[in-house]
């Protein structure tokens, strides 16, 4: 009787301690969150949806193109407010060229090398211009579309994006592409959706400036001679046929 109670009083211990044990594994248990919280905190860093994988691209492709767009005016300009803008935008984009290698190892995958198609286009097309005409172009295309172009990049990510390390480069990034946006916006007298300057259809090498407007300057350097804008925000104007109604004698 004592043997069989003595029996009965270790199964039940045994039966104890294993629920405890089995306890520690149910998703409730403060050792297994404790556990998994550990374990997946690398995890969570390497989880990534479409837009992540596409702003690693864009945002990598655009930094190299803006990157040699800002040497390009290094060696070409001799203005000091636009050789000013282009030594930071080359800091602003070796940062996040940096960021995205470091986050790619990470990740497993390599950053693009090579800019962009469009950056390349307009590469081969600044290379032609001279002067006024090379930092106007510059200006455009380096200053204004370029971060008009990143502020929606750098938006989407940190807005849409999964992989926190991805997102905290966007979030890094936008109060830099704003200032730059503002800076050659002032510069450049930029507004919304206006196309102020062609550049396509001037010669391969004009080393002359096109007829020149009002010039804006802005504190801290030199300005940048601009195109009359037109009443619309264009460019150039154009011709307008006479549209006031002729008045007839009766």
């Amino acid at each position: 009787m004592i043997k069989r109670t003595l029996v009965t009083i270790a199964l039940l211990a045994v039966g104890f301690f294993v629920s405890l044990g089995y306890s520690a594994l149910l998703p409730n248990s403060e050792f297994v969150n404790a556990q998994t919280n550990r374990r997946t905190t690398p995890t969570q860093n390497t989880q990534v949806n479409e837009v992540d994988r596409q702003f690693f691209i864009d945002a990598g492709q655009a930094g190299l193109g803006n990157i040699a767009l800002g040497q390009l005016a290094l060696q070409r300009s001799t203005n000091p407010q636009v050789k000013q803008f282009a030594t930071a935008e080359i800091q602003e984009q070796t940062q996040v060229k940096n960021d995205l290698t470091r986050i790619g190892s990470r990740l497993g995958v390599t950053p693009p090398t090579t800019p962009a198609p469009k950056f390349q286009a307009s590469l081969a097309r600044l290379s032609q211009l001279e002067g006024d005409r090379f930092e106007q172009a510059y200006m455009d295309e380096g200053g204004v579309n370029a971060h008009l172009e990143n502020a929606a990049l750098f938006q989407r990510q940190a807005a849409l994006g999964q992989n926190p390390d991805l997102v905290a480069v966007a979030n890094r990034g936008l109060p830099t592409i704003r200032r730059h946006f503002s800076t050659a916006s002032a510069i450049t007298k930029y507004q919304f959706g206006q196309v102020a300057r062609r550049y396509n259809n001037l010669p391969n090498n004009s080393g002359t400036s096109a007829p020149q407007g009002n010039i804006r300057r802005t504190e801290g350097g030199d300005s940048l001679p601009e195109n009359n804008p037109s009443p619309t925000g264009g460019g150039t104007r154009l011709p307008l046929e006479n549209t006031t109604p002729t008045r007839t004698n009766r």
